[in-house]
């Protein structure tokens, strides 16, 4: 168990679920012991009230600065009853202005010229929302007067802030105060939103345990937020997201998951799945170790992410009905639109102190496609287990109870299925996982199974298994799938390590795209022997060990997981299909899909999606101006930084020889086997290969920082252009080539090593690479014999809009042109 390593799947509305403290109503006392003050006081209940009766202040130009972003007052603020002694809210109305330096990345500085037209974050408002834990009240409420209560307008205002943001954010914002106070965090958070000016309504929010970012599935360590609803898409779109400034004045920050406060190890799940039209039902035993001293709420995720779409966070959302440690309650911290709960346990916790947790919850969370009648699958295959972080990974041990007609296609290995004992028409099914995963999944139905025999060339074999639908519902070729799937698991086991579950399978689901999840994928019918089908279901197998055995740190570093695997299905299906140009073909279309523009709210956009952002920004690439950018940057882009690392990684007489980058790929994986790993943590690996490979020593390159810069954290685009001459050939036969190679459209600053290819007569060919660095360098170099071609990487390794190669006019009469 690495209890320091997370992944974001299914954080979208962690916050939620890690703010949650719901102190209302009695409180369960632990025998022979008194409960702490803070659960007698009806915290929660006074600052969810928000009842402004804490007085009010007319201010005048009053500046307010949080951190980089300053506000300014001119009005009345009301103030909120205190709570334990200390202001949690406010409600402004005059006039006031706002504004926000943004960071100096460059996609921070793009985003918010593409989302609001403008280089600075500012705008005037009339009405403002505050919340806070911090020390707010002591800076703006100085000289205020206690009297009558508020006016019913700021009242109002007041009252109806917290539902609105609940349901668009998933965030319930006084439980996350309530912790705040409980915990005496230090300092304390802040968040207001404003409205009536000319952005409309917004929200800033800072949080120094990162708790808020999270809500928007922001979990790399970002402190500070500004975002806004957009209804079209149902969820806030962030403008820009920071560190803070003491973070980016010393240049070091933590990741988000430093303030987990427990590593779950073990879940032992029974699922109750006999009606899967109208409930899932799941008793849920969790084995966790705390992490933090004095641990009394600890959070959980459950049902994130699901939003507001057609009410989903609302219906669709698990509804727990208790919670028991030692056979003894504890309080169920719950609130409808959240995407998580909270325990209270009957003591704080010592670091390192194990505890069990027993937890039911249910809820309509089973959907079917009316085509494909009695299979049911989870509405979120992320999101149904409860989590604590990002992705902390445990054993699993999973007992399913379906109507007999059904059957399970689940991940692990199936222990046993039987009848139950007390009711033979349910069937109980056993799996199990003794390897430390993430996520894990299921779906049922009358599946038909259909197994065979993975025998690993390394030695060992392993069961495949591949449920679909009866032939007369959804004919599938399932022979072929399994195959396929044998095939390339074998493949990638090979290439980049041990396949280290005890089984490999696949269910039919009747999405139009693929899921994989660790031993088990979710695929629609994908079963014609063609190139872009071998490269579908490969992507998804090499997900085994891209998103499973290694999975990314934090949304920045996604590309590690659909980028590799992308790359992967390519490697894969080149070889499956069998023809000279199956490679360039996927290759061709990867770069052809960074040039398209992107798809905004009103139609086609400006620009192209490669120019969008950096490799580092993951789902935030996608916005309302934005759409397409994720899919093209952290798959597309991101398997061609991985070919260009294989490039780079060869021998420049024989690109061909893949085994420096096999050798680089299996030790990366080996290193974070059962982990997550960052893209710092994968170049560090492939910086210790890089600097013994012949490329490196050819051109006294002794660190990949440089292509890091470029290709990661840059959005360039080159083109590059060769154009070379011939000189006549000497006595000996030997022929001197002198060139010059343009690098266009990128800053002075970039270098790339090129793969430059001479054919000659009798179909020889001679490789070597020419270091390009700013915006042209020159070469020369001396071949055993005139070429009758020249070619700048033909094969395409180096990722670029345009590639082209010219012979100087003067040697185009004795010499054909390359073509």
């Amino acid at each position: 168990m690495t209890t320091a390593t997370r992944r974001p799947i299914q954080i979208l509305a962690l916050c939620a679920a890690a703010s949650v403290l719901m102190l209302r109503g009695p409180v369960p006392v632990v025998h022979g012991q008194q409960p702490p003050a803070w659960l007698r006081a009806p915290i929660y209940d006074q600052i969810k009230a928000f009842s402004l009766g804490g007085g009010s202040a007319d201010v005048t130009n009053l500046v307010l600065k949080r951190d980089r972003v300053e506000m300014t007052f001119t009005g009345t603020f009301y103030f909120a009853t205190p709570v334990e002694g200390k202001v949690t809210g406010a409600v402004f109305i005059g006039t006031g202005t706002m504004k926000a330096e943004v960071p100096a990345a460059a996609f921070e500085r793009d985003n918010v010229r593409r989302l609001l037209g403008s280089d600075a974050i500012d705008s005037d408002f009339k009405t403002a929302v505050l919340r806070m834990t911090d020390d707010t009240f002591n800076l703006i409420g100085k000289g205020a007067t206690l009297g009558a209560p508020a006016p019913a307008a700021p009242q109002k205002i007041a009252t109806e802030f917290e539902p609105q943001f609940l349901k668009e954010t998933g965030i319930n914002l006084s439980a996350r105060l309530a912790l705040s106070i409980v915990n005496a965090e230090t300092p304390g958070l802040f968040l207001a939103q404003f409205d009536g000016g000319r952005r409309g309504r917004f929200t800033y929010a800072l949080d120094p345990q990162a708790r808020l970012p999270l809500a928007a599935n922001i979990d790399s360590g970002e402190k500070g937020l500004l975002l806004a609803y957009q209804q079209p898409i149902y969820r806030s779109e962030i403008w820009v997201s920071f560190y803070s400034q003491t973070e980016y004045s010393t240049g070091m920050a933590t990741y988000a998951d430093a303030h987990n406060l427990v590593d779950i190890t073990n879940y032992a799940l029974d699922v109750d799945v006999r009606d899967p039209a109208k409930r899932l039902g799941v008793k849920a035993r969790i084995d966790f170790v705390s992490k933090a001293a004095n641990t009394r709420v600890v959070p959980f995720s459950l049902g994130s992410g699901l939003g507001a779409y057609q009410e989903a966070g609302l219906k669709n959302q698990f509804k727990v009905s208790s919670a028991s440690v030692g056979g003894e309650a504890v309080p169920v911290l719950q609130e409808p639109w959240e995407g998580g709960f909270s325990v209270v346990l009957p003591a704080p916790l010592a670091v390192g102190q194990k505890v069990t947790l027993d937890v039911a919850y249910e809820g309509n969370f089973m959907f079917s496609h009316p085509l494909i009648p009695e299979c049911y699958y989870l509405t979120s295959n992320e999101a149904w287990v409860p989590t604590h972080g990002a992705l902390d990974r445990a054993k699993f041990d999973l007992t399913y109870r379906t109507a007999k007609r059904h059957k399970v296609a689940s991940s692990g290995t199936r222990v046993s299925e039987q009848p139950d004992d007390a009711n033979r028409d349910t069937t109980v099914t056993r799996h199990r996982l003794d390897e430390e995963v993430a996520l894990v999944a299921f779906a049922i139905g009358p599946f038909v199974r259909a197994v065979e025999t993975v025998k690993f060339e390394q030695g060992g074999e392993i069961p495949l298994e591949f449920s679909g639908t009866q032939q007369n519902i959804q004919a599938i070729k399932d022979d072929f799938i399994r195959a396929e799937m044998s095939n390339a698991l074998r493949y990638f086991a090979a290439f980049f390590g041990k396949y280290p579950y005890s089984t490999f399978g696949a269910v039919f689901h009747p999405r139009p795209f693929g899921q994989g999840f660790a031993s088990l994928l979710l695929i629609p019918n994908t079963d014609a022997g063609q190139l872009g089908v071998y490269a579908f279901l490969s992507h998804e197998t090499a997900h085994q060990w891209w998103g499973n055995i290694v999975a990314w740190r934090s949304y920045r570093d996604q590309w590690l997981s659909e980028g590799f695997a992308e790359y992967s299905g390519m490697l894969y299906a080149a070889k499956r299909d069998g023809k000279p140009d199956s490679l360039r073909k996927l290759l061709t279309a990867a770069r052809e899909e960074l040039l398209l523009p992107p798809a905004t709210l009103t139609g086609i956009g400006k620009g192209r999606l490669v120019d969008i952002g950096p490799l580092t920004l993951g789902h935030r690439l996608n916005t309302t101006k934005s759409f397409g950018a994720y899919q093209a940057l952290i798959y597309q882009k991101g398997a061609y930084v991985l070919r260009m690392l294989n490039f780079l990684l060869s021998n420049p007489s024989n690109p061909d020889d893949d085994s420096g980058f096999r050798r680089m790929m299996g030790d990366f994986v080996e290193r974070n086997r059962n982990s997550t790993a960052s893209t710092d943590d994968f170049f560090r690996v492939a910086n210790e290969h890089f600097i013994r490979s012949a490329v490196a020593q050819r051109h006294g390159l002794n660190n990949l920082g440089w292509f890091y810069e470029q290709w990661v954290r840059q959005s360039g685009h080159p083109s590059y252009a060769m154009e070379y001459e011939l000189k006549p050939p000497q006595p000996d036969g030997k022929v001197t080539v002198t060139g010059t190679i343009r690098q266009e459209n990128v800053p002075e600053t970039w270098a790339m090593p090129l793969p430059v290819t001479f054919t000659f007569d009798g179909d020889q060919v001679a490789r070597t690479t020419v270091l390009v660095r700013g915006p042209s360098s020159t070469f020369e170099l001396t071949l055993p014999k005139k070429p009758i071609k020249v070619e700048l990487d033909p094969d395409g390794w180096v990722l670029a809009e345009k590639t082209t190669t010219k012979a100087k006019q003067a040697s185009a009469s004795n010499y054909r042109p390359a073509r």
